[in-house]
């Protein structure tokens, strides 16, 4: 294969930033792949590989020549397969970074290949996916939490720092903002008509709260390689990449495909077609986007009662609801499970106890799916189907705290569950049930959110195509 030859722009970088930079990736990358030599979690053993000593010593032979004589740098005369090898290795901030350096280091940062890769490191070694994984928390704003800062070394000590993102349609205000701009000392006037007298309304005086947030609400929708489905506004969805921080606006349904009301989504990935999708229903029609092809197609009717007030949740390839099925004049709860693959839904087994769909959830725990309670009542227990599809693996594990809504979130460092428990996080230990609150720094008080979790990675949402 062609070796590539990256020159550092002279008009950008001066020669000593130049050859600084350049040390420091030749030293970033040898201390990785040297990582990758020693570790435990590497892919493979890498001493088989002549072309490991090759790239080790081409790059000490540059780094010689740099410090010699501060000429013009030139990235080391290496195999794409090699340099895409070393940086799918490296963190996404470092590769954002490298985008600056040149056009060519731009266009290999943004190369498709280069994403996959660097995505198949991420999900196929324990240690890239703990440094890469990150929780991502959705309020009137976006904010993201690093997952080895949860529960390591069992300590405590220290307050979580949640980092606010910056996310599409961030400062378009909401419906309050128009109200509260012709608010008067703390009031609102309005005018209110008197037994359908239009003629002489009526001015009523409201007192409006203090703190009223003129940011919409942020749902997420899913979240699948790195990116992230969310709703900013309403009936506005958006394809975002937290990490680099790439967006695009997914186009509204065709008129007439999905009709206004009351709709749930659900987002996934599609192994097979190599194709990210979104799941949209209501009014018993089932329609999904296609972000290779950028467009919706209606692929089947809804079969079940339509009273589903949650996303789906996605596993194994399938979207995941809870819903109430017709059978007859009996009317029983199944799992409602959409292949992404076939674009067809299948029925799973629900646990005995689940009577009525609308007050239970799906989630996902450690790679097992789950069904927790989701309003009315205090509960302390949830069910776990231990082998995937098989109805009689329902295990209940029961709780030593009553919850009304929970949501099941990943398994932190030491592992412990990370659950989002009526708007709060807390480590949840499985075998001794004992249980700590997090305290995340960074998030207002009072505002409440919810949170899914998301991997960094180079995943485009405008580029994918492209592949």
């Amino acid at each position: 294969m062609k070796p590539i030859r990256c020159r550092l722009d002279s008009k950008i970088f001066p020669n000593l930033l130049k050859i600084q930079l350049l040390s420091s990736f030749i030293y970033f990358a040898s201390f990785h792949l040297s990582f990758l030599i020693i570790s435990p979690f590497g892919l493979f053993n890498i001493f088989h590989h002549n072309w490991f000593f090759r790239a080790i010593e081409i790059m000490n032979k540059e780094r010689r020549i740099q410090q010699q004589s501060p000429v013009e740098a030139e990235i080391p005369l290496l195999p794409q397969e090699i340099l895409v090898e070393i940086l799918s290795r490296l963190p996404v901030k470092s590769l954002c970074q490298f985008r600056c350096v040149s056009k060519q280091w731009l266009s290999l940062m943004s190369d498709p290949l280069l994403a996959k890769s660097h995505l198949k490191k991420t999900v196929s070694n324990d240690c890239f996916y703990s440094q890469r994984k990150r929780v991502i928390i959705s309020s009137h704003n976006l904010y993201s939490l690093e997952y080895e800062s949860i529960g390591r070394n069992g300590s405590f000590d220290e307050n979580l720092v949640a980092l606010e993102l910056d996310y599409p349609l961030k400062d378009k205000p909401n419906g309050l903002a128009e109200l509260l701009d012709s608010a008067r000392d703390g009031f609102l006037y309005c005018e209110r008509s008197e037994e359908g007298n239009d003629e002489f309304p009526v001015m009523v005086k409201l007192n409006l709260p203090f703190c009223v947030n003129q940011r919409n609400w942020v749902d997420i929708l899913g979240s699948c390689n790195g990116l992230v489905c969310i709703a900013p506004d309403e009936d506005t969805l958006f394809l975002f990449n937290p990490s680099t921080r790439e967006s695009k606006r997914i186009p509204d349904p065709p008129s007439g495909f999905v009709p206004n009301g009351w709709s749930f989504y659900g987002f996934g990935y599609d192994f097979v077609n190599d194709d990210y999708k979104v799941v949209k229903v209501g009014c018993g029609t089932v329609c999904v986007y296609s972000l290779r092809t950028d467009s919706w197609r209606i692929v089947c009717s809804f079969p079940y009662v339509d009273n589903v007030s949650e996303s789906g949740v996605l596993l194994n390839g399938t979207i995941h609801w809870m819903v109430s099925f017709e059978d007859g004049v009996d009317c029983r709860c199944v799992v409602a499970a959409f292949s992404l693959e076939e674009e067809v839904f299948s029925d799973m087994p629900a646990p005995d106890i689940v009577n009525t769909s609308f007050e239970f959830v799906v989630g996902v725990l450690n790679g097992c799916l789950c069904v927790l309670h989701s309003r009315n009542q205090m509960h302390n227990d949830f069910w776990v189907m231990t082998e995937y599809g098989v109805g009689k693996s329902w295990t209940k594990l029961t709780l030593s705290l009553s919850y009304i809504c929970m949501k099941p979130l990943c398994l932190a460092q030491n592992r412990e569950a990370l659950l989002d428990v009526d708007g709060k996080l807390l480590l949840y230990n499985l075998e001794d049930d004992s249980y700590k609150y997090l305290v995340v720094d960074g998030i207002p008080a009072g505002d409440g959110f919810e949170a899914d979790t998301y991997l960094e990675t180079l995943v485009s949402p405008n580029g994918f195509c492209r592949t």
